[in-house]
């Protein structure tokens, strides 16, 4: 799968916006951690999918490493949501 298939960075800054708002509306100072956690991985996410769309001469291989450190990251936050017991996009 190709950068071209990738959530925009556009995308991973919406979903790190919803986690801080969640952060700032959770009662318990724990999960609030988390959340503000999820949303600083997912303003990475945002970085390296800017990266990714910027670099068009990388070599396929390359592109594949990239592409794979964006699912790691997204896997990871999906991990988390999954202990925390909320459902993820």
């Amino acid at each position: 799968m190709g950068a071209e298939r990738m959530h925009s960075p556009r995308y991973w800054r919406m979903r790190a916006e919803e986690f801080r708002t969640k952060a700032d509306n959770c009662e318990y100072a724990e999960t609030r951690e988390v959340l503000r956690k999820v949303a600083e991985n997912y303003d990475e996410l945002a970085r390296r999918a800017a990266r990714i769309c910027t670099v068009p001469t990388l070599g396929e291989g390359r592109r594949q490493e990239s592409h794979q450190v964006v699912q790691d990251y997204a896997e990871d936050q999906r991990a988390i949501m999954g202990r925390l017991g909320a459902p993820m996009n």
